[in-house]
């Protein structure tokens, strides 16, 4: 009898702690409105090609991770790598575009963004490649970049 109180009690105590884990505030947090998610990317465009790769970065979660053939660098890293391969002396030397972009919900505060950048220099040449996003939306912070891998 002690072992069946005891279980008992264990799943009383389960069912209590579900219970307050998923309370109404919980239950009823609304969806992200992910319609903002192209346009979030349409305004860093616009930065870069603007020449301002501060407010270009300013996407990224500051705890986002960027992927490179050698691994994971964080934002910092990738600024400077971005300043290395895509600038001259603060400049981009290329102008920015994105095509066959793809958005899909994750859950309620996370996307997943596909799509193909292009990079057309002075002299019209392009350079493109495919690309994989991990957006998260929080109300303080809007839509930020947790993750990118650009090939």
């Amino acid at each position: 009898m002690k072992l069946l109180n005891a279980i008992s009690g264990a799943i009383l105590a389960a069912s209590l702690l579900f219970t307050a884990c998923n309370t109404p505030e919980t239950a009823t947090k609304e969806k992200a409105d992910f319609t903002q998610v192209i346009p979030t990317l349409n305004a860093i465009t616009a930065d870069w090609n603007k020449g301002d790769l501060d407010k270009f970065v300013t996407v990224y979660d500051s705890a986002a991770t960027f992927m490179l053939p050698k691994g994971p660098i964080g934002v910092n890293e990738m600024k400077e790598h971005y300043k290395a391969a895509f600038t001259e002396t603060g400049t981009p030397t290329s102008t920015l575009s994105f095509d066959s972009l793809e958005m899909r919900p994750l859950g309620d505060s996370h996307a997943l963004v596909t799509g193909r950048y292009i990079l057309t220099a002075q002299d019209s040449s392009k350079q493109s490649g495919r690309y994989t996003l991990v957006f998260e939306h929080s109300e303080d912070k809007g839509w930020k970049i947790l993750h990118d891998h650009s090939n």
